[in-house]
């Protein structure tokens, strides 16, 4: 089963054989779950949503026609249940968008809370905190998208698959996102 790949291990699942899905779960579930948790941000939801991902991967993997696409799909699936968990009430109130947040209510940038002041350089450590911090403020769509890209290697194209858009609008989300980003880091000193 070591030397199979996605496709091979897809057409054996289509067949029922268990220890090959088994074997994809094995290859692709530490990928969706670091893709979950920098969605979400929240180790035990990300817990949830992988294994629910997985499982549905399981129950509907007669229905994937391409077996080369395995993971995209599975980030896909995993995705769409993030993305189910942003519209419950709960996950709303901690997400919000950097753009619509009140700007009268917004501290200045060296009044943020954290280890630095403005025009103070961090350390390491701290620019990961800060990356962090302005990260979880972007829209869930740009989140996403520089997720998928940066961190899993997919293309727009396959990042298009996965979350149901053109990849001329994925390459748009990933340039404003980054572009968000880079203004938070610098307000909050960070760069």
């Amino acid at each position: 089963m070591e030397s199979l790949n996605d496709q091979q291990l897809v057409a054996l699942s289509q067949q029922g054989n268990l220890q090959a899905f088994n074997k994809l779960t094995a290859r692709w579930e530490a990928s969706v779950y670091r893709f979950v948790l920098r969605v979400l941000g929240n180790k035990e939801d990300a817990r949830d949503v992988c294994q629910e991902a997985l499982l549905k991967a399981y129950l509907n993997i007669e229905g994937l026609r391409d077996g080369g696409k395995f993971k995209a799909w599975v980030h896909h699936i995993a995705l769409n249940l993030c993305r189910d968990r942003f519209r419950s009430a709960g996950s709303r109130a901690e997400v919000v968008s950097y753009e619509d947040e009140r700007t009268d209510c917004a501290p200045a940038a060296a009044e943020h809370a954290g280890p630095w002041s403005a025009g103070e350089r961090i350390d390491q450590a701290g620019l990961f905190r800060a990356l962090g911090e302005v990260f979880t403020r972007l829209p869930v769509e740009q989140r996403s998208a520089i997720l998928l890209r940066e961190y899993h290697g997919f293309t727009s194209e396959e990042i298009g698959e996965i979350t149901g858009v053109p990849g001329a609008t994925v390459r748009s989300r990933i340039f404003y996102g980054l572009r968000s980003v880079r203004r938070m880091l610098r307000e909050r000193g960070a760069v």
